[in-house]
């Protein structure tokens, strides 16, 4: 019962505010470069159905997807997806999906679970850009919650664009914002942008680098990089995305390949014991209110919903961890 009356003083506690580490930090490699036997080439982009559990992958300039379980078993192929020059995909919300041409355009429209062929006149597009060549948009990411793109072009000069999905499904042309310089702010640190995925932990993006071989945690409003990790032994890499609830990340490649960096931080473990349980709940609670001082990891575990702010939402998500 002294539990439950402390809780609830939590909601008239002003939050701790604090400077978050980037979730980089606490990543390792689990699986080393592996192939996907029964894809050929050309594996250029991935993303994740979050209400099936199943993973996309998308062929370059073929634009044939195969869809996989999280243990990369071949669940269907669908044919018929020639967009273009096919460099990624993303899911978006129920059966949508978006996949973006290295021409600049973004194409929206349903992979249902009946579909074995898809017809691109069914798909909206979307031009935000003219290219020519190959070094054109490479990665796309979306934030479902403020319905944002966002798209990497690969180089010369690289480029950041963001632009909002639109409210209608009819062909369009639309303008971009660029929030920064790319080519600016990546120099020395990234030869070109290859994918992007969009980090609801942070409210930022993660960027591939398939030239430097690495990853990158960006603020998408102004470039500024919080981290980086070093890709080890991946040659190509060409699409990223989150694996699971645990954000572990994947990485695919071209030919074939794909790569997996676990996130070795257990959100949630507030006293480091290696569980999720009442004590870590008593951790917070002493932290709050100022009893107790955290180091950063402890911080980090804490703030299971990375709004920057440690709060009673927080242990009401290790409540709903602890109960499955």
């Amino acid at each position: 019962m002294k539990t439950v009356k402390t809780i609830i003083l939590l909601f008239f506690i002003i939050s701790h505010l604090f400077s978050q580490n980037s979730p980089l930090e606490y990543y390792s490699q689990e699986i080393i470069p592996t192939e996907i036997s029964w894809i050929n080439d050309d594996l250029s982009g991935v993303t994740i159905n979050t209400n099936s559990n199943s993973l996309f992958m998308i062929e370059n300039n073929e634009g044939k997807i195969w869809e996989l379980d999280t243990n990369f078993n071949h669940i269907r192929t669908i044919l018929g997806g020639q967009f273009g020059d096919e460099e990624d995909i993303v899911y978006l919300n129920n059966d949508d999906y978006a996949i973006v041409t290295e021409e600049g355009d973004l194409y929206i429209g349903k992979l249902n679970l009946s579909d074995n062929d898809i017809d691109p006149s069914d798909f909206q597009k979307i031009t935000f850009n003219q290219h020519n060549g190959n070094s054109g948009s490479e990665g796309v990411a979306y934030d479902s919650l403020s319905q944002t793109f966002y798209i990497v072009k690969e180089k010369d000069p690289m480029a950041f664009y963001t632009f909002n999905r639109p409210d209608h499904d009819n062909d369009t042309t639309i303008s971009v914002q660029i929030p920064f310089d790319a080519e600016n702010e990546f120099s020395g640190i990234m030869a070109d942008l290859s994918s992007i995925s969009f980090d609801y932990r942070t409210n930022r993006v993660l960027i591939v680098s398939d030239e430097s071989q690495k990853v990158i945690d960006v603020e998408p409003s102004n470039g500024l990089i919080l981290s980086q990790i070093n890709l080890s032994g991946m040659d190509q890499a060409e699409g990223i995305c989150f694996l699971n609830h645990n954000y572990d990340l994947l990485i695919v490649g071209e030919p074939n390949y794909y790569t997996v960096y676990t996130n070795i931080n257990l959100f949630g473990d507030v006293n480091l014991d290696g569980q999720i349980n009442y004590f870590d709940i008593v951790v917070i609670i002493d932290y709050i209110f100022g009893n107790i001082v955290i180091d950063d990891l402890q911080i980090f575990n804490s703030d299971i919903d990375y709004n920057y702010s440690i709060n009673i939402f927080d242990i009401l998500l290790i409540l709903d961890f602890y109960n499955n």
